[in-house]
């Protein structure tokens, strides 16, 4: 591992820019920047990076907060999560749970398989925000057209409520409302993972 390699220690030119550090396995790597704090990332600038060390085969670029050190695990990969055909199998189980009237519990599932998606779709599409804390992860694949303006609103609200569930608190929960939830990750599921939408 190179801390602040030049840019001549890079294996391709990426124009003078200079990331903190380089890990290297044979013909693989990460080229890593990393950042004090989350909330003064700006993702854009880094958006151009990512895709182009993502055309060198075995290459990838991570963006990493110090407070990722502090925070639960984080993929940094894919195949660390689960692919599209078990994503969907995970939001049949869902629709299962809330079909029981077991609707927290299928609030707190679906949350989950919703940020897995969000962060394997920020993975695939080079958008190197997989490591952030899920508000903001949320927010940045909204500001780059991952999630519509349509979805974007319920969505947030849907963290909110599954914090509050997560947390122990009372949440009152409309069926009409869990039923929108449902649409919408199952739509964004549907075009992340190019499969037909699950009905």
């Amino acid at each position: 591992m190179l801390r602040e390699p030049s840019p001549k220690e890079l294996p391709f030119d990426l124009g003078g820019y200079r990331p903190d550090l380089l890990a290297t396995k044979g013909d693989t790597g990460l080229i890593i920047e990393v950042k004090t704090s989350a909330s003064r990332i700006s993702v854009d600038r880094f958006l151009s990076l990512a895709w182009e060390i993502s055309t060198h085969p075995g290459w990838r670029f991570l963006l990493v907060t110090l407070e990722d050190v502090d925070s639960s695990w984080t993929p940094t990969t894919s195949h660390e999560l689960p692919a599209w055909p078990q994503l969907e199998t995970k939001l049949r189980q869902a629709r299962a749970l809330i079909a029981e009237g077991a609707i927290e519990p299928a609030l707190l599932y679906l949350w989950s398989i919703f940020e897995a998606a969000l962060r394997k779709r920020a993975i695939e599409q080079n958008i190197p925000v997989e490591r952030l804390p899920a508000a903001m992860l949320l927010n940045h694949m909204y500001s780059q057209g991952e999630v519509s303006v349509n979805d974007i609103d319920l969505l947030r609200e849907f963290m909110l409520k599954r914090n509050r569930i997560a947390h122990g608190g009372n949440e009152s929960i409309d069926l009409t409302w869990v039923t929108q939830i449902v649409e919408s990750v199952n739509r964004l599921m549907a075009g992340w993972g190019g499969q037909d939408s699950l009905g």
